[in-house]
């Protein structure tokens, strides 16, 4: 299986994200999948591809090839491809994804878990989304107000509750990569 994960790039990540990162790259190597995603070596995207290269895994980046000029990119990966467009790298993303796991991040995260949510809606796809969630410096879950502006849009009546079906919270890695695994 191709577990295709978003992440944030930046080096700035909390200590705990980044060992988030590192624990789901592990355990998607353990389990044999192969972890594909946007191909930096910064932030919890060279985190999560270092923890399953750790491991022996097998990592396939998709990165902007100006990110390359710009060597970001990371050097030890299995396979790495270049697109030349935002739009091309996430069509990549979600092409080679039988399933995707989102840890923490920011607007990139964030535009990459809508657009996937929104093409389920659509019936472009069944595949699972897990949101990988963690505890932030201030003691407050990354992805509970992800799952708050879902359950304001339902109250609202501009979204069906049947479709928080279209995804999963949790903090355990294990559980993560067992959700991918159970609904493929």
């Amino acid at each position: 299986m191709k577990i295709t994960v978003y992440a944030g790039s930046s080096n700035s990540s909390a200590t705990a994200f980044v060992s988030l990162a590192k624990k789901l790259g592990q355990e998607i190597a353990e389990r044999k999948h192969t972890l594909v995603y946007g191909g930096g070596k910064t932030g919890l995207m060279g985190a999560v591809a270092d923890g399953a290269l750790s491991r022996g895994g097998r990592v396939e980046g998709i990165i902007l090839d100006i990110f390359v000029k710009k060597d970001v990119h990371h050097t030890g990966l299995s396979e790495l491809s270049t697109t030349k467009t935002m739009r091309e790298r996430k069509a990549e993303l979600d092409r080679n994804g039988d399933a995707f796991i989102a840890l923490p991040g920011g607007y990139g995260t964030f535009e990459e878990v809508t657009e996937i949510l929104s093409f389920r809606k659509l019936g472009f796809h069944r595949r699972p989304l897990i949101l990988l969630d963690c505890e932030t410096p201030e003691g407050r879950s990354f992805w509970r107000p992800f799952k708050d502006l879902f359950d304001g849009a339902v109250s609202g009546g501009v979204e069906k509750r049947q479709r928080e079906s279209f995804f999963s919270i949790t903090s355990d890695p294990e559980k993560a990569v067992s959700a991918c695994e159970a609904d493929i």
